[in-house]
């Protein structure tokens, strides 16, 4: 579930990984409540996302979400075509702040959609900095796919990409009550489990898909289980969604955008005892004079008298630099620490 902590001082954005949050039904209605300065946060975003039928709907429902308040929901969908021969969507050009690029990939075989992905980030080049955030979706219709494979594949690309932003799914579910809905049931539980220990920002689509508009939850039985399945006001067919469940997951969508936007605070707010939940679950901005300790390294004053230290590995810096840093902070160390990236340093003077 999302949280958002009311010490908002200033909203930057740049790439960084998140801190575990997992997006389900609860967060839905609170987009509709998120501070205008959010929004245009998340119209400065730049997603790639890999797809098939479910992830149409949801870029459908971006679509009209849209056209109804273009000033509040300002995110454009913009298709890319990809190569079968090359298993990877087609290098991206000048890409634009307020895009999704969506590649509708097809029902291929699961394991080939990993490879699709990941062929699509790490040879095409569908990272940072094209791109800030990077989703891959995978089918209802996957039901036999392993989700170690899922979570090892973002996992990796992570590790070798840490500038951009990787949103973990879970696998959207049918009405129907079967032996592959409960495949997919366990699916998710496996990946929600994955991204709660190892702190990843999930999109929980399943959780979404199987909450009615009154938050009620559709599950079924099946040889001593309870288990999700899809809400049968938002289908159109067993798993594919009509354009309410379209509206639904775009508004989902816009919950994962917001808890990517990085809340800015002051160093000594930092120290505050509210940051030892907060800085579990959202990235930080901070800004102040630089002064450089190594290549790595450098102290952050903001004129509060508390000293921020950033990790930055190849930084570039020098100290005098007055900057605006994003991470993940830890107050538990002496002097409170953030671990960022150069990506996420702007030198605001120097």
């Amino acid at each position: 579930m999302f949280r958002r902590f009311a010490i908002v001082i200033c909203l930057v954005s740049i790439a960084l990984p998140v801190q575990a949050q997992i997006i389900d039904h609860t967060d839905i209605a609170r987009v509709a409540s998120l501070p205008q300065s959010i929004m245009n946060a998340i119209g400065r975003q730049k997603w790639f996302f890999t797809h098939s039928g479910v992830g149409l709907n949801i870029i459908g429902g971006l679509s009209n979400l849209r056209s109804s308040n273009y000033t509040r929901y300002q995110l454009i969908h913009v298709s890319v075509s990809y190569s079968n021969i090359q298993q990877r969507a087609y290098p991206p050009g000048v890409t634009a702040p307020g895009r999704v690029y969506y590649c509708n990939r097809g029902d291929r075989d699961w394991s080939a959609k990993l490879t699709f992905f990941d062929n699509s980030v790490q040879l095409s080049g569908w990272r940072y900095p094209a791109i800030t955030v990077a989703m891959n979706e995978i089918s209802y219709v996957d039901q036999n796919a392993d989700p170690a494979s899922y979570v090892n594949s973002m996992a990796a690309l992570e590790a070798a990409y840490p500038d951009t932003i990787f949103v973990y799914t879970t696998m959207p579910l049918t009405t129907i009550a079967d032996s592959n809905n409960v495949l997919r049931n366990q699916y998710n539980a496996y990946v929600r489990a994955y991204c709660i220990s190892n702190r990843k920002l999930l999109y929980d689509i399943a959780d979404m898909e199987a909450h009615d508009p009154d938050d009620v939850e559709q599950t079924f039985e099946y040889e001593g289980g309870t288990y999700q399945k899809l809400y049968s006001g938002y289908a159109q067919t067993e798993g594919l969604l009509n354009t309410t469940g379209w509206q639904r997951m775009a508004l989902g969508w816009y919950a994962v955008a917001a808890a990517i936007v990085p809340i800015g605070l002051s160093n000594r707010a930092a120290c505050d005892a509210v940051m030892n939940t907060a800085s579990s679950n959202w990235r930080f901005a901070i800004c102040g004079k630089a002064t450089v300790v190594d290549s790595d390294t450098f102290d952050l004053d903001d004129g509060s008298g508390v000293i921020i230290r950033v990790t930055a590995p190849s930084h570039s810096l020098v100290t005098g630099n007055v900057v605006r840093a994003t991470g993940a902070l830890n107050p538990a160390t002496n002097p409170v620490s953030m671990r960022s990236c150069a990506s996420a340093l702007r030198v605001v003077s120097n």
